[in-house]
């Protein structure tokens, strides 16, 4: 014997009518994923990875030598103390951890939280142009102070010129291929003028216009309507085996 619990059960998981429709299932996970293909999302990536590197060269820079003059390193706190003007090596460096965090930021966005980029990529493109501007005024500098003398370029210059190229590589990839997105798919009536060039909606039939020439006159080549037993110009007779012919 069935208890109530039971009966209770079997009424609520009652088979749905015919009439009724199924509730729609939830989308799926890859459905709501970006509309980037990945191609784009490996050059996003690549291009990231690129950023992330050449910013950390960048910060690593500000730590080693930048000069060695007769066997001594001089640091970015020597250059400082001979010309304020070396400031603009702790600022590279600090574009450079700001690239990191920017980059870091735009991966989150583009492989986690789906979020669109909007202007992120453009600035980080702009700072790293003006992170290299920064490199090159630091070796300008260097090169003014040091030109003519036994000095030589410590590991910091050399890190720092290879942190440059990357982040500048890195950003541009970015910025370039973050601008593209897949353009959605239309379909029925829209995708059919798409495909013709013209534009949708209701146009009129026009029929086209016939290739059949007017009937001439064989005599003198005047121009005749059907029905005419004679060609009003030359007065020539016109048979009906003629017409029939087509001649007309």
């Amino acid at each position: 014997m069935f208890s109530k619990e039971d009966v209770k059960e079997a009424k609520g998981k009652r088979p749905p009518k015919k009439g009724e429709k199924k509730p729609p299932s939830a989308p799926s996970r890859s459905r709501s994923q970006s509309q980037m293909p990945q191609v784009q999302h490996d050059a996003i990536l690549a291009g990231g990875v690129f950023t992330i590197i050449g910013g950390t060269l960048m910060l690593i820079s500000a730590l080693l030598p930048w000069v060695i003059v007769e066997d001594q390193p001089l640091m970015f706190l020597d250059l400082l103390n001979l010309d304020l003007v070396y400031w603009v090596l702790p600022a590279a460096s600090a574009v450079g951890g700001l690239l990191v965090f920017l980059t870091s930021l735009v991966l989150v966005r583009v492989f986690v939280s789906r979020k669109p980029l909007n202007r992120l990529p453009l600035l980080q493109a702009l700072i790293s142009m003006a992170g290299a501007l920064l490199v090159i005024a630091t070796f300008l500098l260097v090169r003014r102070d040091y030109q003519g003398s036994d000095a030589l370029y410590g590991a910091g210059s050399f890190t720092d010129v290879v942190g440059a190229i990357l982040l500048m590589a890195g950003s541009m990839l970015i910025h370039l291929m973050s601008g593209h997105r897949r353009k959605p798919s239309t379909t029925g009536f829209n995708a059919l003028a798409e495909r013709s060039g013209q534009p949708s909606g209701r146009k009129e039939w026009k029929p086209p216009e016939s290739s059949v020439k007017a009937p001439t006159c064989p005599s003198c080549g005047e121009e005749l309507r059907p029905g005419w037993k004679a060609c009003p110009n030359c007065g020539y007779a016109l048979l009906s085996d003629e017409r029939e012919r087509g001649r007309l």
